[in-house]
């Protein structure tokens, strides 16, 4: 496991905070704000036994938009551009391609996301990661990597730790697993942790800039869900 610069973790001295931010709202729903915009994916309904995400956003993302679940966007506020279906999309600085993947009887899409000189990719509620190797090198170098580890209709733990080893990204967050409250089926996250070495680090939200991610090395990061 590779070691993260100090500066991940520590706030600046400048009055606003650079660097793109990560938070985490639960199942695949995560808050992602750049210089220029805030995207929001996949918020979930309260049928998942939590409270919706709240908040304005430039960018909305959803992966699966039929499923009801995965698509609760009354509480998004703001003139959001929605992406909803596969594709390319540039909107204020931040350029998103979405890659749809048939699952079982469904198609759900995951998405790259560039900005900043960073390269998320965002694998949404998948439960396998099917595709072919030379798909998976047209993606390029991946800095950071979100994934679902929670079991039943995702990636299991042990598959997520295979994706990892196939992408090889600076950073893994993983999504989509067993909280307070939340009453879909799926692991507990210690399940992950444990496929992963049972090395992490928690925080609230991740900070990050390019030249802070380092060359060699995974680094495991839980974010602790926004309520």
């Amino acid at each position: 496991m590779g070691t993260l610069h100090s500066a991940f973790y520590q706030r600046n001295n400048q009055r606003h905070i650079s660097g793109m931010q990560i938070q985490y709202f639960g199942l695949s729903s995560f808050k992602i704000t750049t210089k220029e915009a805030t995207i929001i994916t996949d918020p979930f309904h309260k049928d998942s036994g939590l409270t919706p995400p709240r908040g304005a956003a430039d960018i909305l993302i959803l992966a699966q938009k039929t499923s009801k679940l995965y698509s609760a966007a009354s509480g998004i506020s703001g003139e959001h551009f929605d992406i909803t279906d596969p594709g390319e999309y540039d909107i204020k600085g931040v350029t998103v391609t979405g890659i749809p993947l048939k699952q079982e009887d469904k198609y759900i899409t995951i998405f790259l996301i560039e900005a900043e000189d960073m390269r998320i990719l965002n694998l949404t509620h998948i439960k396998e990661l099917n595709l072919k190797e030379n798909e998976l090198e047209e993606l390029g170098d991946i800095d950071i990597l979100i994934l679902p580890v929670g079991g039943n209709t995702v990636l299991s733990a042990s598959a997520a730790g295979k994706v990892i080893n196939e992408v090889d990204p600076k950073i893994v967050i993983p999504s989509h697993y067993k909280m307070p409250g939340l009453i879909i089926d799926v692991d507990d996250l210690n399940k992950f942790i444990k496929e992963m070495g049972g090395k992490k680090e928690e925080m609230e939200k991740l900070t990050v800039k390019k030249k802070d991610l380092v060359e060699e090395g995974t680094k495991v990061i839980v974010l602790e869900p926004l309520r």
